[in-house]
């Protein structure tokens, strides 16, 4: 009875082993370095995400883009840039979800970024397997133009 018990134990562990082998291969996370864009007839954005740790999902993430939004200054239509390119901006993916803040930036060159009591910019980022969405609060005028954000589902780009 102890040889059947044993032998029972080792064919559970083949069969166990057997099924998760798909799932591991298969199943592993999304990789979703590479570069992303939304746009419209006014506006372009690009959102480039280089993964930094190889077994977790925390990647360097940068903005580019443009928006075409009325100067009230030169009273016309101007094309105003937008960057967020720098080091500091990473992002954690847990469970399809990530979120980055300033909260911890205080100074750029040795000038303050913010005036006291001013909200730091906050992104927020929604993936999935086709489009990434991303939420921007308190981010134009400190890293784009006036009107320009970084919102907007993204599309990979081929």
């Amino acid at each position: 009875m102890k040889k059947w018990n044993k032998n029972n134990g080792i064919i559970i562990n083949i069969m166990f082993l057997l099924v998760m082998t798909p799932l591991l291969v298969f199943g592993q996370d999304e990789n979703y370095q590479g570069q992303w864009k939304t746009s419209g007839d006014t506006f372009e954005n690009i959102l480039t995400l280089e993964k930094i740790y190889e077994k977790e999902d925390i990647y360097r993430f940068s903005f580019n883009g443009w928006r075409k939004s009325y100067d009230t200054f030169t009273k016309q239509i101007i094309k105003f840039p937008g960057d967020m390119s720098e080091d500091r901006f990473v992002v954690q993916i847990i469970e399809n979800y990530g979120y980055y803040t300033d909260d911890i930036l205080v100074e750029v060159d040795e000038l303050p970024l913010y005036n006291e009591g001013e909200e730091r910019c906050k992104v927020f980022f929604e993936f999935d397997k086709q489009t990434i969405r991303v939420i921007t609060k308190d981010c134009s005028m400190i890293y784009a133009g006036y009107g320009v954000y970084f919102d907007g589902e993204y599309k990979k780009i081929n």
